[in-house]
């Protein structure tokens, strides 16, 4: 009876996995979702031979978030004393002149401005099918959610892909895991010297050189904090890198441009991440059936067409 048993749930199994390919085909897989416009998809998936996909990167400065790039500038700037009373007594001292020296002195605010390189943005979210995307205006619930498996774009691009961190007076010490030792060690070499007004002596601190080296592409106001974002990141580190036409670089190949918003973008090539598409609410289940030839007639093929639940939530 136990074998029959055994037999009978190995049988429904697959019956399970056939009736459900999300259940097979992500286990033991992690994705992250790209809410986007459905007319993307030619934009995306343009490959003659349906291999690689081709992915828009905007620089972090244009992106939705109109606080982005100044908004750790400005968080220091509002919650300095908060920050300084968060550290002991002998450290305060340090910790207000790192982040005095880091607002003030022109080097780190150049710095906190151009940052030396550009950094270029692929926003995606861990959330799957959600209604907080379907209702934004880039994707509306008539556009679509790529899922990316995270697990073998990584195996391909490590330390490519980051979780987007929300930055508060209560977690600055964890999300800046180097300050706080950058603070210990100043308070150190401040004792022990005794020109403190010297401005040459803040070239031997590393508290606002911490600050300054901060990577600000992945840092947003904790409001932000439901979207669970993750990013993406191409770096340019110079103009040098900036030739006309498809070039090579290490996702494969890429094309630095200027849209016709004037907004800086990074164009990039790479082997297909996404195994599948879902339509938002307002799609009817016809449109699965004509997503999935459109799909075959460009040669992408083994990739899932699903529909958003979220039009059974619309309901009630």
């Amino acid at each position: 009876m136990k074998i029959f048993a055994l037999i009978r749930r190995f049988m429904m199994s697959l019956i399970k996995c056939k009736n459900d390919d999300t259940i097979c085909n992500k286990e033991n897989h992690e994705y992250l979702y790209h809410y986007t416009k459905i007319d993307t998809l030619e934009k995306i998936f343009n490959d003659p031979k349906g291999k690689n996909v081709e992915l828009q990167f905007t620089d972090y400065h244009f992106l939705n978030d109109k606080d982005e790039g100044k908004w750790f500038f400005l968080f220091l700037e509002d919650h300095k004393e908060r920050i300084i009373s968060s550290f002991d007594d002998e450290n305060r001292l340090s910790c207000k002149r790192a982040i005095n020296d880091y607002i003030e002195y022109d080097s780190y605010n150049n710095r906190r401005e151009e940052q030396c390189v550009r950094h270029y943005s692929f926003s995606l979210s861990s959330l799957r099918d959600s209604m907080l995307f379907w209702r934004q205006d880039y994707a509306s619930e008539n556009g679509i959610a790529l899922a990316l498996d995270r697990t073998i774009f990584e195996e391909k691009y490590p330390q490519r892909i980051k979780a987007v961190r929300y930055l508060s007076v209560e977690t600055i010490k964890e999300i800046l895991p180097n300050f706080e030792p950058a603070v210990k060690h100043d308070a150190e070499y401040i004792k022990s010297r005794d020109d403190y007004y010297c401005r040459n002596f803040s070239d031997c601190l590393i508290g606002a050189r911490t600050l300054a080296e901060t990577d600000f592409w992945r840092i947003k106001n904790c409001s932000w904090e439901p979207e669970n974002e993750w990013r993406i990141i191409k770096v340019k580190k110079s103009e040098k890198e900036s030739p006309k036409g498809w070039h090579t670089d290490e996702f494969g190949i890429g094309k630095y441009e200027i849209d016709n918003r004037c907004v800086p973008r990074y164009r990039v090539k790479i082997e297909n991440p996404f195994d599948e598409i879902i339509l938002g609410p307002t799609f009817s289940n016809y449109y699965i059936k004509s997503v999935k030839e459109w799909l075959e007639q460009h040669n992408y093929k083994g990739i899932k067409v699903s529909r958003s639940v979220g039009h059974e939530r619309i309901k009630f």
